[in-house]
This record gives C-alpha cells, sequence and structure tokens, in this order.
C-alpha cells in the first residue's frame, strides 16, 4: 500500500500526526501525578496603597519517566477560608524527569485585603491553605488541562517574609 500526497504540505501534516501519534503510545505510559513537596519563597513582591502583589512558589517532585513543560497555572487561593486572591504562573516551567520542581506564582489583592489579615500574629503557628484552580501540562506542543484541588495546614514561619525581592522567583 502506498500514500500518494497532493503536496508537501500534505505530507507534512501526515507526517506529524503520526510522530504525535507514535509519542503519544510510546512515551506515556502510566503517567503518575506530581508529588507536592513544599510551599516556599513567600513574600510581598511589589507593596502600594491600591494593591500589594505577593509571590510564592509551590514545589513538587516529579515521579514519571518523562519530563513535560507546565504552561499555565491559575488558581484560587483561601488562608483559613478567607479569600486571598487569583495567583497565576508567569513563565512557563521546564520539568525534567524524576525531579523537584518549583512553580512560581503571583497574585495581587488590594488593601483592604491585605489589612484583613494580621500576619504578625499569624507568625509561627498553622493555617489551613487551600488552592482551586487548573494547570495546563504538556510535551510537544501537545497540552492538556489538569484541575488542582489543595488544603493542607502549614506553619507560617517568619523565615517567609525575609527576602521580599525573591517572592516567587526560580532562584
Amino acid at each position: 500500500m502506498s500514500i500518494v500526497f497532493a503536496d508537501r504540505y500534505s505530507m507534512k501534516i501526515f507526517a506529524f500526526l503520526l510522530l504525535i501519534i507514535s509519542v503519544s503510545f510510546t512515551s506515556c505510559g502510566k503517567m503518575e501525578e506530581p508529588k507536592f513537596i513544599r510551599v516556599e519563597g513567600f513574600g510581598i513582591k511589589k507593596l502600594g496603597l491600591i494593591e500589594t502583589v505577593i509571590g510564592f512558589n509551590t514545589t513538587y517532585y516529579n515521579p514519571n519517566n518523562f519530563g513535560v513543560t507546565v504552561k499555565e497555572a491559575v488558581l484560587d487561593v483561601y488562608v483559613d477560608s478567607l479569600y486571598l486572591g487569583k495567583f497565576k504562573q508567569p513563565e512557563p516551567i521546564s520539568v525534567k524527569n524524576k525531579a523537584e520542581f518549583s512553580i512560581p506564582l503571583d497574585g495581587s489583592i488590594s488593601l483592604g485585603k491585605a489589612l484583613q489579615y494580621d500576619i504578625a500574629s499569624m507568625v509561627g503557628k498553622e493555617a489551613q491553605f487551600k488552592a482551586n484552580g487548573s494547570v495546563k501540562v504538556g510535551k510537544a506542543g501537545v497540552f492538556v488541562t489538569k484541575n488542582i484541588n489543595y488544603s493542607g495546614r502549614h506553619r507560617l514561619d517568619g523565615n517567609l517574609l525575609k527576602n521580599p525581592a525573591k517572592a516567587g522567583s526560580q532562584n
């Protein structure tokens, strides 16, 4: 059996689709969800009279034998059931196989919302954090959207606010 293509463009599309199908069958085996490790780098990136920009990283471990790209994450974040705000990933992240990776997240909150949180009284105490949203992950230009629903208790360490210039940055 031979396949005849009308032009080079049709042949390229067919080759690309064949490549995607073969990569899907050979590399996707059983995919495991990344394991949550920690929240770090929390701090105020920009303090303003109207709004404050907060940044932090969420660190995970990729248990899979393949890497992916995390293209876009958008989360609604709550602290002790109070809505903190919408946090977004500012840039794509390359994730290596069997390795830790961090997703930086930035969000703006109003001055009124910032005043609702008495940060000084929260330092050293545990707080309930909840995040709901989605993340786009993929490989070879093919991306899927995965839902995120996280809830957990975290102790607010005073060291989290020591270096606001690096809040939500990769290093």
